[in-house]
């Protein structure tokens, strides 16, 4: 084999190794963007969540008479 052959299978093989190097690099930027955007979702259903919870609560301390309110806070205050 003359230098210029082994030089082109040189090249071919580093061409061959930079390649599956680059696939293997997209494929986990492709699995950390997809984690990233799962974990933002999971984060908004928690957010809306709670904000039905809160929502709720509100809705029932203001169904109550004032007597109702007083009793519901009591059970908030240490001294009673």
């Amino acid at each position: 084999m003359t230098l210029a052959a082994l030089w082109a299978l040189a090249r071919s093989k580093l061409a061959g190794y930079l390649a599956a190097i680059g696939a293997v690099l997209a494929v986990l930027f492709a699995a950390y963007s997809k984690g990233k955007t799962d974990a933002a979702v999971k984060q908004t259903e928690q957010r809306l969540e709670n904000i039905e919870t809160a929502r709720k609560v509100e809705d029932e301390v203001d169904r109550l008479d004032p007597d109702g309110v007083d009793d519901r806070l009591g059970k908030w205050m240490r001294d009673k």
